[in-house]
């Protein structure tokens, strides 16, 4: 960021200054017109501007020898009073099919007093990933489990099952948008530090879908520092999902996090592609193929990867109650039934758009949806609703905007030229602010209002993610900021993706007044809008949401950095509303204090209980293949930390090297392939890995 003296020439800062400003919200609008959230309408840009100086380091794809064959630690998730998912990834031998795996879950920490235990298999055809439904377990209570295979245990991991009945106090750590080459994620290890969670609840984006280009979403930043996205391309295929994950869970903070606490997701759009819907994406192109195919891609590798119960139709949308405290609603707005959003809106909108947005048939989430949200939220017998909520549910309004402490910041020339541009910079923050969020969905917010109001609903709290910020709004009707809040809505901080300030400070045309762009925006959107008590568009954290009988607090808190491995954690605000009375947050001085009882953490290394040594290449290592028998794809994924040449081979059952797409000179890092194999006859094959003197051979048969 640029700083201002009195002692530097103000012509030679100034002209070339209003020379990119004046193209700066063309350049912003133009993307925004394309459908890109205000958030991250720098992207097609970014190569021209700031990033933060940062060492650059190579940390993100190395495998840890102790965790083989678990490289990707445990996790668990979606809890009952009964029961609780359990998952790990077992990272196969060139020549395993399926791997046997033995599972146990105790109440204590060294596994002693088993509760339950079985066996499971991996296979190709679920990434070797095993997900289990453990059942048969007591409510409310602490529980730590483990698998073993090829001789090898997991990690243990601990885990929590849900409360009946009276509850007195729960705590949920809250958290959306963590995006790996944007910085490290030291607030997930802040929450996986806590020992007196009852869950995290993951609001979406846990991944993203972008390249590693360094004018991608990110990019620059991830290369500096070592955390790239892998695979380097988009994400689009089977096995580029699949290798996505593998990546991000490969995150030490990120595998702490699961090891230590059950998580409770539900996905947003980057699980998929930006800006989501049921029928399209605003990051899925034509030339990528079926956005059907990749939508269902997209889905069957989140429920592969993350310890969700699956249900039969597919869905994600579920509730878990916790006893007569809390109900979770996890809503699902982004994949189910959304229609399309509506770009243009705003005061100068086109009159088509303003039909399109005001249709009273128009749908954030399907008809089956809705119907079960609302049966569930007039039937519900928990004191507290808490809806686990992807955009931002609130109406806002950006007009007008505060241009008297913009111009009254700047430098007189600068404010003269950018006075023209008013028309484009409030086009930008209305897109930001009405376009993917509820304010695009107003038919379907009233319709969530009326059944709240007119069932009596009460007690009404909406945990959001997605918007790279913290917000906290008395929820109002749509054309009244100043009516009786029908629910309390608070949004979290994202994890590491780029917020506000961020955003800003990237692009050269905007960055030298970035810090009065994102004051003015502040102000803005205090002096419009009464109902919201809070907003910060810079920080970057999470939240500990804090349920008792009386009252509900979130407590706010934020890391001091992204690019340096740390934690450094810090309590911002607190704010707390008050059971059975008008739904109003108030800011509490001091955050809520925690559960009397700290349960015991998991311990951080694997048991040892052989003395199996498992031993891998020097240079490559495969970590997942199939399916088998393939028919016309092959999937191939590896790890390589050298960067001696590698080639990549399919061979016949005579040694012959077939003229096929897999033949090709493969680069080092985490990395992913999709092979054509359509033109190969039935029969055994064997696709060969080559680097230096290592050598992996990975049979495989063709089956049609």
């Amino acid at each position: 960021m640029y700083h201002f003296t009195a002692a530097m020439n103000p012509i030679r800062l100034i002209v070339p200054t209003v020379l990119v400003l004046l193209l700066a919200p063309a350049l912003l609008a133009q993307s925004l017109r394309e459908g890109q959230s205000l958030r991250e309408a720098t992207v097609a840009v970014r190569s021209a501007g700031y990033e933060p100086q940062v060492t650059k380091r190579n940390e993100v794809t190395v495998l840890e020898p102790r965790l083989a064959p678990f490289y990707h630690g445990v996790a668990s998730g979606d809890p009952m009073t009964d029961r609780v998912i359990i998952w790990t990834r077992v990272t196969p031998e060139p020549n395993d099919t399926e791997i046997s795996v033995t599972w146990r879950i105790a109440t204590d920490v060294d596994l002693t007093n088993v509760i339950q235990s079985g066996t499971a298999t991996a296979t190709s055809q679920r990434d070797f990933c095993v997900k289990v439904d453990v059942t048969g377990l007591s409510p409310a209570t602490t529980y730590y489990y483990g698998f073993v295979a090829k001789g090898r245990a997991s990690l243990t991991g601990r885990t929590r099952t849900t409360p009946t009945n009276d509850v007195d106090h729960l705590r949920f750590a809250v958290v959306s948008c963590s995006n790996v080459p944007a910085g490290y994620f030291n607030a997930y290890r802040g929450i996986a530090e806590r020992n007196d969670l009852d869950a995290v609840l993951h609001l979406g984006d846990y991944i993203y879908e972008y390249s590693a280009d360094t004018t991608s979403y990110g990019g620059a930043i991830g290369k500096r520092l070592g955390r790239s996205h892998q695979p380097e391309n988009e994400i689009v295929t089977l096995v580029d999902y699949r290798t996505r994950y593998a990546q991000y869970r490969l995150d030490p903070d990120l595998r702490a996090l699961h090891q230590q606490h059950p998580m409770i997701h539900v996905w947003d759009d980057h699980e998929s592609a930006n800006d989501a819907y049921t029928d399209g994406a605003q990051n899925h192109q034509p030339s990528e193929g079926s956005w059907t195919d990749r939508r269902e891609i997209s889905k069957r590798v989140c429920m592969e990867w993350m310890p969700t119960r699956e249900q039969p139709d597919g869905r994600v949308y579920r509730a878990i109650r916790y006893g007569n405290l809390a109900e979770l609603f996890m809503i699902d707005t982004r994949l189910d039934g959304r229609d399309k959003q509506v770009a243009n809106v705003g005061e100068s909108a086109p009159q088509a758009s303003r039909d399109s947005l005001l249709s009273p048939t128009r749908r954030i989430m399907s008809q089956a949806q809705e119907t079960w949200l609302a049966n569930g939220l007039t039937s519900s017998t928990s004191t507290w609703k808490i809806l686990g909520n992807q955009v931002m549910l609130s109406p806002n309004t950006v007009n007008p905007i505060d241009t008297g402490y913009l111009f009254s910041n700047i430098s007189p020339i600068l404010a003269f030229f950018l006075r023209a541009q008013l028309p484009q910079l409030r086009e930008i923050f209305e897109s930001g602010f009405y376009g993917d969020v509820w304010n695009n969905y107003p038919a379907a917010r009233r319709r969530l209002r009326d059944v709240i109001v007119t069932n009596n609903v009460s007690n009404v709290v909406v945990a959001t993610g997605d918007f790279h910020s913290a917000f906290v709004w008395n929820v109002v009707d749509d054309d009244n900021y100043t009516s009786q809040p029908y629910a309390a809505e608070f949004m979290v901080p994202s994890i590491t993706s780029a917020n506000f300030d961020e955003n800003l400070s990237s692009v050269q045309q905007t960055a030298t007044i970035a810090p009065q762009l994102v004051e003015t925006i502040n102000r803005t959107l205090t002096a419009n809008n009464p109902h919201l008590a809070y907003v910060d568009l810079v920080n970057h954290g999470y939240t500990i949401l804090d349920i008792r009988p009386n009252a509900v607090q979130c407590d706010i808190f934020y890391v001091d950095t992204l690019y340096i491995r740390r934690l450094n954690e810090r309590r911002a605000k607190s704010y707390r509303v008050v059971a059975n009375q008008t739904m109003t947050w108030q800011e509490s001085p001091n955050a809520a204090p925690g559960k009397m009882q700290q349960d015991q953490p998991a311990p951080p290394e694997p048991p040892v209980i052989s003395s199996v040594q498992y031993d891998k290449p020097s240079k490559v290592t495969l970590l997942g293949f199939g399916p088998q028998p393939a028919q016309d794809i092959l999937y191939v994924s590896y790890v390589s930390t050298s960067s001696d040449q590698q080639q990549g081979n399919i061979v016949d059952i005579n040694g012959r090297v077939l003229d096929v797409k897999g033949s090709q000179a493969l680069s080092n890092g985490l990395q992913s392939l999709s092979i054509d194999v359509s033109t190969l006859s039935p029969g055994r094959y064997e696709f060969v890995l080559v680097q230096g003197s290592d050598r992996i051979r990975m049979p495989f048969i063709i089956k049609r």
